[in-house]
């Protein structure tokens, strides 16, 4: 995966045997919008292809990221996660509360529908699983996330 940054937007282009998935986001405050999710040929260089589509209007409104994962094989949904880890290391967010920064993660993998969140972060924070589900709990505990409720899967 390629990935190039211009303010509050992030384009990845990754390689896949139908051309090359482009992903488009924002973030806004803690938010991550997923803007465009196409598939395209790219001409040139990659990085130079990413320069290009950042110079562009964005589009005005976000894709919904879990309807949109539905309709997807795993190996493009896991190219959505890892464009989104990519924007998680770029964001210059404090790290010193880990169980705040641990749930902002967590909540941002969910809302794009990623159902091994806690393993996702679990191998890019290189902690064990149970440190995440423990920092998880004391989120909810501190408010700073909600019980989804029994039975209940991507944030619906």
């Amino acid at each position: 995966m390629e990935i190039e940054f211009k303010n509050a937007l992030s384009a990845s282009a990754s390689q896949t045997e139908a051309g090359y998935l482009y992903i488009l986001s924002r973030t806004q405050k803690d938010q991550i919008n997923l803007l465009a999710f196409e598939l395209l040929e790219v001409q040139g260089r990659v990085p130079s292809f990413l320069h290009k589509k950042l110079a562009q209007d964005p589009p005005p409104l976000a894709l919904d990221p879990i309807g949109l994962r539905k309709h997807l094989s795993s190996a493009w949904g896991a190219l959505m996660t890892e464009h989104l880890l990519q924007v998680h290391h770029r964001i210059d967010r404090d790290q010193s509360d880990v169980v705040a920064y641990t749930a902002w993660r967590y909540a941002s993998l969910t809302a794009w529908a990623e159902t091994s969140a806690v393993r996702e972060l679990s191998l890019d924070l290189k902690i064990s699983i149970n440190t995440v589900r423990n920092r998880l709990q004391l989120a909810r505990e501190r408010g700073i996330l909600t019980s989804p409720g029994s039975g209940v899967r991507l944030g619906r």
